[in-house]
């Protein structure tokens, strides 16, 4: 299938295995949306993806406002994941806390990881909130797998059980002034083959969460420029530039590619 073809077709996630030649019932938000919002009819193709068994070419069979049946016609997808990176954040206000999970999907985080610092301000995480932006954010991106979700911990807990072998970077407000000024783009790629990026709550961490990041061997601390960002612009700052630098934007290794299979 050609790339332009691919594009244009609508990309739904479910949960159900999928395998060529079988009959998927879709729910019934995903039925309305496709029987009301898009209009789709009986021959309509799209595309169906669940995170891993790739993605595959499906045509409506029957259908009503509470009920999409669709046949998988073909696999054209081989499934394939994002770069091994996690995205830890001190949640903020929900707009703008919905806004980050979205884009971060999009940009290719493997975990998303909201975390409690003495600084933050929110006390509760919906899940279910959380996932279903994840899910609509991959659906519009062309991602065929979804990140994991971290519980909503302690910063201290999630420190002391970190993994050695990943490294932690730190965007750190406190290191905005030329000398102090770090770029991550200073940090060598081989200990960045498995990393974190952390993003602090409004106002920056306590003195002592600040002590204790500096005190473990696994964390970089670096700067995002001159100016304070907030959290979520933070986030898609940080994670624009590991991508251009260290991840899959401009190298699309062999094993990684998604293997178009002619239709």
């Amino acid at each position: 299938m050609k790339l332009s073809s691919r594009i244009n077709l609508t990309r739904l996630f479910v949960e159900c295995d999928l395998v060529e030649q079988a009959i998927i019932h879709l729910n019934t938000a995903q039925s309305h949306y496709l029987s009301s919002v898009l209009r789709k009819k009986k021959g309509s193709e799209l595309l169906l993806f669940n995170g891993r068994d790739g993605g595959f070419l499906c045509k409506v069979e029957a259908f009503n406002k509470r009920c999409f049946s669709v046949y998988c016609k073909q696999k054209i997808l081989s499934q394939i994941t994002s770069p091994d990176l996690w995205i830890l954040f001190v949640p903020i206000k929900r707009i703008r806390m919905d806004f980050m999970v979205q884009k971060v999907t999009e940009l290719g985080a493997s975990k998303i990881w909201p975390v409690q610092s003495e600084f933050g301000q929110v006390k509760q995480i919906k899940y279910d909130k959380f996932r279903a932006y994840i899910i609509e954010a991959a659906e519009q991106t062309e991602r065929l797998d979804l990140p994991e979700i971290g519980d909503f911990v302690k910063l201290q807990t999630v420190l002391e059980s970190w993994p050695s072998d990943r490294t932690l970077i730190v965007c750190d407000e406190t290191k905005t002034e030329k000398n102090e000024a770090r770029p991550m783009t200073v940090l060598s790629g081989s200990k960045l083959r498995k990393a974190a990026i952390l993003i602090g709550p409004e106002g920056g961490f306590s003195k002592k969460e600040r002590k204790q990041l500096k005190s473990f061997p696994f964390t970089e601390h670096i700067s995002l420029g001159p100016r304070i960002l907030r959290s979520d612009t933070a986030a898609i700052a940080a994670l624009s530039i590991f991508q251009a630098n260290y991840g899959d934007w401009y190298s699309f290794p062999s094993s990684a590619n998604a293997k178009l299979e002619n239709r």
